[in-house]
């Protein structure tokens, strides 16, 4: 009788070749498709119905390894909170042009060069090291950087609080807050000629020389690269007074947003007023109930990045949700605490007026503190559709503590 490999999870949406890879490699592939509907909201919902769905999934199948593979940073980030959960060797095998897939090669889960399938069936045969095994303080910090320096926005932060915390990594939030101002995003150009390993070999000492899937990581990594220009840059603000924090994503020069206030309760809202003409320069759009509780989930405000670019307008934008990925102009997002769960933002009113200090990380505003007291905060309706997403939204912590449940 001939012997079985060890037995590879494999999770997914979509069909791929992994099943095939894994079963040439000499391991025996579980395929395990994930039914497509998700509970509508933001991404950190999505992240957290998916992370739990693969943990059922996978528990009770007796496996050796685990292999993954999705588009979705979320999906990404869901599946690695499950392979954590787990337990596992773990192998990711993502897509080489997202940040987040930078950040998954620099935290050591994907093989630099190599065959996915190959990495993760010979490290379940032998007794590898184990997901929990490698997700530690410097591989966070390598994840950070590169994703960080590959052009990853806010988004980023999100998933990679969420990760620390299941981890259990206590600090994260500190050197969030340090390591994320310190690293530029790379010029696209450069990124595009020398790919997810030039950018690691572009961080020189930064990088910690972790253990990975396939050997430590600086082994493969080229050298004597140019270094790339600097694009863009993340900066987290904060209001002095109150406290509340947000991340904004900056080209090189902008130094500050300012504008009066235009404050909406929902994305559509804010979307209409733009598609009809109201709004105009020197306007700042504030949308709320778009956290990880009132969003439910932390919703990307892709609809309205699309709306501003049609409409040729470059107006800064305040959000508790998510700025889209290569959003034109200036974006705030993450405003923590969220307006659903009674933050500064829910006392904003149309005709205030705000300058967020980008050089400094302040954000300033022309209110008094006794005539913002005075204010009743803004409500939002229940947008939760099932009962998954509800018991979320009650339990929801801060995006910029991994937005996952409390």
């Amino acid at each position: 009788m001939p012997l079985v490999g060890p037995r590879i999870g494999i999770p997914f949406f979509e069909p791929s070749g992994l099943p095939d890879a894994v079963h040439d490699a000499g391991g025996e592939p579980i395929s395990l498709r994930l039914p497509p509907s998700i509970p509508e909201g933001g991404v950190a919902l999505a992240r957290e119905w998916v992370a739990d769905l693969v943990e059922i999934s996978c528990s009770a199948m007796g496996l050796d390894g685990l292999l993954f593979g999705a588009t979705r940073p979320e999906d990404l980030a869901g599946m690695l909170i499950a392979g954590l959960r787990l337990d596992l060797p773990t192998v990711c095998a993502p897509l080489a042009s997202q940040p987040f897939s930078a950040s998954l090669l620099a935290l050591g889960l994907a093989p630099g060069i190599g065959n996915p399938a190959n990495t993760v069936v010979s490290l379940a045969g032998s007794g590898g090291l184990r997901s929990s095994e490698l997700v530690d303080d410097f591989s966070l910090a390598n994840a950070l950087r590169a994703g960080v320096a590959a052009g990853g926005g806010p988004e980023i932060l999100v998933h990679f609080a969420a990760i620390a915390r299941e981890a259990g990594l206590a600090g994260f939030g500190q050197m969030m807050r340090v390591l994320a101002a310190e690293i530029p995003a790379a010029d696209p150009h450069w990124l595009r000629e020398y790919g997810v390993p030039g950018l690691l070999a572009s961080l020189g000492e930064a990088l910690h020389d972790v253990p990975t899937v396939a050997g430590n990581l600086k082994e493969n990594l080229p050298s004597a690269l140019p270094a790339p220009g600097e694009y863009s840059r993340l900066i987290l603000v904060r209001a002095r007074a109150s406290g509340a924090e947000s991340v904004c994503r900056v080209r090189e020069g902008v130094t500050e947003a300012a504008g009066e206030c235009r404050v909406f309760g929902s994305e559509n809202e804010a979307v209409s007023s733009v598609r009809s003409g109201e709004i105009g320069v020197g306007t700042m759009l504030v949308v709320g109930g778009c956290g990880p509780r009132g969003g439910p989930g932390l919703l990307r405000l892709d609809a309205l990045g699309r709306s501003l670019e049609e409409a040729g307008l470059e107006v800064p934008v305040l959000t508790d949700g998510l700025a889209p990925e290569d959003a034109a102009g200036t974006w705030v997002s993450l405003f923590t605490p969220e307006a659903a769960a009674g933050g500064v933002i829910g006392l904003l009113r149309d005709g205030d007026t705000l300058r967020i200090d980008l050089a400094e990380g302040r954000i300033r505003t022309g209110i008094g503190a006794k005539e913002l007291e005075s204010r009743e905060p803004a409500e939002f309706p229940d947008r939760a559709d099932t009962a998954y997403a509800a018991r979320y939204a009650r339990a929801a912590l801060p995006a910029l503590e991994g937005a996952g449940f409390g």
